[in-house]
Formats: C-alpha cells, structure tokens, sequence
C-alpha cells in the first residue's frame, strides 16, 4: 500500500507578513521615487497600495474584517488621490464630490469581494455605500441647498432599498424603499421649485408625491409575492386626496394640470401592475 502524501496547506497567519512586506516595500518605494521624480502625486499612492494588501490577504486568511478594512483604505486612497492630486483640473466642491464617491466605491468593494471570503455574500456595506455614493453626486451637479440633500440621499438610499428588496425577493425592504423614492422628489419639487406658489398648494404638492410611492409599493411588491397586495391603496388614497385638496385650495389656478399629471403617473404605475400581473413574473 502507497502511502499518499498529505497535501500542504497554507497558513494564512504565517504569509501575512509576507503581504505586509510587500505592502511595505511598496510604499517605500513610492516614497523614494518621489523625492527623485518630484510628481507631487506618487506619495498618494500609498492608502490604495495599503489598501490594497489588505483585500489580498482578506482573500487568504478568509477574514471579512479584512476586507472591510481593505475595501475601505482602499476607497479612501483613491479619493484622497482624486482631492490632493493636480492632474485634475476640477474645483473645490467637484473635488469633495469625487472624494465621496471614491469612498462610497469602497463599500460597494466589500460587497463585491465578501463571496471570496464568506459563504454568502453580505450586502449591508451598499447602504452606507449607497448613501456617500448620492452625497457625492450632489456635490458634483448641485448648487448645495438643503434640497438638493433630501432629493439625492433619500432617492439613493431608496434606490439601494429596492434593488436589495426585489434581487432578494423581501417585501420590508421594498415598502421604505417605494416611499423613500418618492419622499426626496416630493420634498424637492415642493419646496426647491417655484412650482407651487405657496406654503398650501407647496404642502399639497408634497403630499401628492408621497402618495405614488404607496404606487410604488403595489407595483414592486409584484415582483415578490405570489399574492395581490391592494393595501397601499388605502393609505396611498387617502394622501392623494388630501394632496389635491390641498394644492386646490392654495393654488386653484393650476391645479387641474397638477391633478392631471399626478394621475397619470398613477395611471401608469397601475398599468406597469397590470402587465407584470398579466406577464406572471413572481413566477
């Protein structure tokens, strides 16, 4: 009888310092060449050098705090790279903006490298991602007002909630992410426009927005159950009702085209219902 060799394994404690030396060397080289070459950007390499050894060896030793860490430096670096760098010849806020957006991509790194590292793969980071993500979009294409803010980050997040709620097929995360949709246009188009022309019909043009996202709720919820969800109607109603009456009373010389745009868009999110129902797509 052969005896059979056993295979080698690895110890993931004994070739971290293998990672961190490279790590090391890397960014001492980094160092060293700028004091020659005078780049003024070579040094802010470093982070994302670091970063990256830690998503290296996240992967080896199969340690999501690693990858946390990794995903993290690693979006920092590259957005302090974007900030302090002088290639790029952008302003103040555009430069924040990308800062956060660079950031934000480090979290959307840890949910796309946590399948090499866990069983399953963890999603919770593209909330915070999700969120720096519209942050920094609003720095880049807004003037900055406390609107702009709302619409961005309660869009985005309620953007994310979906995405995660329908990939997933779980109902709770499609009802705050339906209603957050339409709460950060609601709040935008109400109190940022000069469409309403005061606090009454503005207060009903909030109200009215609100009520499509329990539209929303309806349409999505299709997606996921097997059953007809007719509950949001209820509440969706009523605030819809409240909305006209309220946009009739402060502003009733517009207030049948407003009527008439609200409703269509209900009208087309209960026939996108129709469809999905007629095209069975829960299943």
């Amino acid at each position: 009888m052969v005896n059979e060799i056993p295979p080698v394994r690895t110890n993931p404690q004994r070739e971290f310092p293998y990672i961190l030396g490279i790590g090391f060397i890397s960014v001492g080289l980094a160092i060293l060449l700028e004091q020659f070459l005078k780049t003024g950007w070579l040094v802010l390499v470093i982070l994302p050098i670091s970063g990256a050894v830690f998503l290296v060896e996240s992967t080896r030793a199969k340690k999501l705090g690693l990858l946390i860490a990794g995903g993290l430096i690693f979006g920092a670096g590259v957005g302090s790279f974007l900030y302090f760098s002088s290639a790029f010849p952008i302003g103040f806020q555009q430069r924040i903006g990308w800062l956060i957006i660079a950031f934000s991509a480090g979290w959307a790194l840890i949910t796309a490298g946590s399948s090499w590292v866990v069983p399953q793969r963890v999603w919770w980071p593209m909330i915070p991602g999700g969120i720096l993500f519209f942050i920094g979009l609003c720095f880049l294409v807004t003037p900055l007002r406390w609107v702009d803010f709302v619409l961005f980050i309660a869009g985005g997040v309620g953007v994310v909630l979906l995405i995660w709620g329908v990939f997933w097929r779980i109902f709770g995360l499609i009802i705050p992410g339906s209603l957050l949709i339409t709460i950060g246009p609601g709040i935008y188009f109400a109190w940022g426009t000069e469409q309403a022309v005061n606090a009454l019909s503005k207060t009903g043009m909030m109200i009215a927005i609100f009520a499509l996202g329990w539209g929303f709720i309806i349409l999505f919820s299709r997606v996921v159950t097997t059953k007809f969800i007719w509950w949001p109607l209820i509440p969706g109603g009523v605030m819809a009702v409240v909305g006209w009456g309220l946009y009739i009373g402060g502003d009733p010389g517009n207030a049948p085209s407003f009527i008439a745009n609200t409703g269509s868009i209900g009208l087309i999110i209960f026939g996108l219902y129709l469809l999905l129902l007629r095209k069975s797509i829960h299943h």
